[in-house]
């Protein structure tokens, strides 16, 4: 029987682990439908990235790639409050991409900061089918409470190997609303993984079934 995978469900790094399936985070102009034929990606326009002058453009390549077996989902997509762009300029980007997600059901990995009020309410009105997972959380447990409640994913990050209240916050999560991720840490997902494990007093076996089975409900691509 072959052994249960580590997901790394939100990653910049395009190496590759034995053991691991990672859903690597592309622009869309950088995204090459021959070249990552053999990778899971995720895309979309970041919220720092909506004011470029490309935005529009890579919003069609967002549109044109989604289909592609190899893109997993869109995202990083979402919603900032620590950027100097309108918040109405981001919403806006945003809420089309939630369109695309909509219309090919992919999940989206979304990008949050200081913002989870209107984040909710876009999701409330906008009544979207697709999965919501909010990636490298490191807020407080009302917050994720408050985002359970509307049925999001939860994906933590390096941030569990060392700060205590991000630690505390995922012992609350049900298991079965988890998941993790490397980001742009040098940091394994292996670690990460043995970690939260811990954390959460389960064999890591038993953990890594239980993130397989989050992965394979979301993505809709089972392994």
């Amino acid at each position: 029987m072959l052994e249960t995978p580590y997901i790394d469900t939100h990653t910049h790094h395009l190496n590759h682990s034995d053991g691991v399936i990672s859903v690597i985070n592309y622009s869309p102009e950088k995204f090459n439908q021959d070249e990552h034929a053999d990778y899971l990606i995720s895309l979309g326009i970041h919220p720092w990235h909506v004011e470029k002058k490309n935005a529009d453009l890579n919003l069609e390549l967002v549109r044109e790639f989604a289909s592609n077996p190899s893109v997993m989902a869109i995202g990083e997509i979402g919603l900032d409050r620590a950027i100097k762009t309108p918040l109405s300029q981001q919403e806006l980007f945003f809420t089309q991409q939630i369109e695309i997600a909509e219309t090919y059901k992919k999940p989206i990995i979304i990008h949050a900061v200081r913002c989870f009020p209107e984040l909710i309410s876009i999701k409330k009105r906008v009544k979207v089918s697709t999965p919501w997972l909010i990636h490298g959380f490191r807020n407080n447990l009302q917050i994720a409470q408050e985002l359970l409640k509307h049925n999001c994913y939860i994906s933590f990050g390096e941030a569990l190997l060392f700060d205590r209240k991000n630690q505390d916050v995922f012992v609350d999560i049900p298991i079965n609303r988890i998941f993790l991720e490397t980001d742009e840490s040098k940091h394994t997902i292996i670690e990460i993984y043995e970690k939260a494990a811990s954390l959460k007093k389960m064999k890591l076996a038993d953990f890594k079934i239980a993130l397989l089975k989050n992965y394979n409900t979301v993505f809709k691509k089972p392994i």
